[in-house]
């Protein structure tokens, strides 16, 4: 294995999650949310390959993975949804209006 591939995918991985930690902290609208929910989890699953790689677990990692981009799919499918009927009731789509959605 190259040693810049054994260093540069827990790296990628890290900055990954950070990123999309500081997109779901920092981001008031929706949608940004989603996307750094999902940067995040990209993040994820490069971590479960490398850790798949370091293991020599390789096809239990290729399971994890094609099982977690299943589940995200259906996560960001629903979260898309949500932030649509949010956009029908707020067009500006930000996270502080959704408090008037209380029934």
């Amino acid at each position: 294995m190259n040693q810049w591939a054994v260093l540069l995918a827990p790296a990628l991985s890290l900055a990954l999650l950070a990123i999309g930690i500081i997109c779901l902290i920092t981001r008031r609208r929706l949608i940004k949310q989603v996307i750094g929910f999902s940067i995040m989890l990209q993040g994820a699953i490069v971590s479960l390959a490398d850790g798949g790689r370091a293991s020599q677990q390789q096809d239990l990692a290729q399971s994890m993975i094609v099982a977690s981009l299943v589940v995200e799919t259906i996560v960001l499918g629903i979260a898309l949804a949500l932030i649509i009927n949010v956009f029908r009731h707020h067009p500006q789509g930000q996270i502080d209006d959704l408090d008037t959605l209380k029934g």
